[in-house]
């Protein structure tokens, strides 16, 4: 078949791995092309072909086009491209990145939150709760009918988790949409081929712990994990940590203390040497979908401690490979974090198990198979 990888943005490699997409379903025996609306990526070992936002829209581009399957990852919108596809006689995947929370009428708790967590002062936590009640009153009949038009377009959806396919059922439930909740496939987000065959670490690691991620970004809350990480310091005097990424400024705080590395954009090569040693990853995010990082960590033996998010909860595994916090601050991250660490401390947890049982889950070809098989 000929398979298309369909993004609304432009291209550019980053942590979604589409070149590997691409590779998985070539082995897979399809013939893989990627459309785009520009291509900052450079060089692929497949076609890239870039198109405008109207050729998207248009099922005559579409049916020139000759496909057999299009994976289209839109977040859930953008209804139109994904009609003008089946129009053109192309089955559709939308690949949703999304932790099933996208309704502010469906979730008013969830989303409310996370509007005020994002907000610093008083004044912005304000103009945030106006924003979310202004869509709560007015905007989300709109936001929920392009979301339920996009999902009756796709002949199959995507999502990366079953925490997060339970909360998009609930968003057709409430809307008597039942029957698209039987197009929704649990298929994780995929890992680089190069983290699934690098050599995992023991089960004697050092107390160290790494944390990675766009700290410079609101979504990662670098503050939160810097009061977090100042507790566990302060409670453990053999813990190390790790910090990488943008956004060093940020740990001010941390900043010469004899067991906190500030590393910065480190090359992936440290990197999965790193999580080869570290005995897990903490994250302090506001929201995530799938965390590739957290799933990269996994695959090398580490394990995960962070809020309990939907992105999260089942990368934790009911406390098999990790764990949550029961609230999302500083004191409840640290309790989490010396949880873990004590897990460590007293052998019950095999880093060559949840290695192998992750890789198994998301590697590209399991990933690229798992995505048409929705559509079998």
């Amino acid at each position: 078949m000929k398979v298309a990888i369909v993004l609304t943005t432009r291209w550019w490699r980053a942590s979604i791995d589409q070149d590997g997409y691409c590779a998985a379903l070539a082995r897979l025996g399809h013939e893989p092309v990627l459309y785009c609306l520009g291509n900052d990526a450079g060089e692929a070992d497949f076609p890239v072909v870039e198109a405008s936002p109207s050729d998207m829209s248009d099922a005559a581009y579409w049916q020139r086009q000759g496909l057999d399957v299009a994976i289209v990852f839109n977040w859930l919108r953008d209804y139109r491209l994904l009609e003008a596809l089946q129009q053109a006689g192309t089955r559709t995947i939308t690949r949703a990145d999304s932790d099933g929370q996208a309704s502010v009428r469906v979730f008013p708790r969830e989303t409310l939150s996370l509007c005020l967590s994002s907000a610093p002062t008083v004044g912005s936590r304000v103009r945030e709760g106006v924003h979310w009640l202004r869509r709560y009153l007015r905007l989300s009949r709109e936001e929920d009918a392009e979301l339920l038009a996009t999902a009756n377009a796709s002949d199959a959806i995507a999502i990366e988790s079953r925490e997060a396919a339970e909360n998009l059922r609930a968003i057709f439930t409430h809307y008597g949409r039942e029957d698209l909740g039987g197009r929704i496939a649990v298929v994780p987000h995929s890992v680089k081929d190069e983290f699934l065959t690098a050599p995992i670490g023991g089960p004697d690691r050092p107390p160290l712990v790494f944390c990675g991620g766009r700290w410079d970004d609101v979504q990662k809350d670098a503050p939160l994990l810097q009061r977090t990480l100042q507790r566990v310091l302060a409670e453990r005097e053999d813990v190390r940590v790790v910090v990488a990424g943008a956004g060093m400024e940020n740990f001010a705080a941390l900043a010469g203390h004899p067991r906190v590395r500030l590393a910065g954009q480190i090359p992936r090569t440290e990197l999965r040497a790193i999580l080869a040693e570290a005995r897990f990853l903490l994250a302090s995010s506001r929201w995530e979908t799938q965390p590739i990082g957290s799933l990269e960590a996994l695959c090398l033996g580490a394990t995960v401690v962070a809020p309990s998010l939907p992105g999260f909860v089942a990368l934790v595994d009911q406390g098999a490979s990790g764990t949550l916090a029961a609230h999302r601050d500083d004191a409840s991250l640290a309790r989490a974090a010396l949880a873990e660490l004590q897990c460590w401390d007293q052998g019950r947890r095999d880093p060559d198990h949840i290695a192998r049982k992750w890789r198994a889950l998301v590697s590209n070809d399991a990933v690229a198979a798992g995505l048409l098989k929705s559509i079998a």
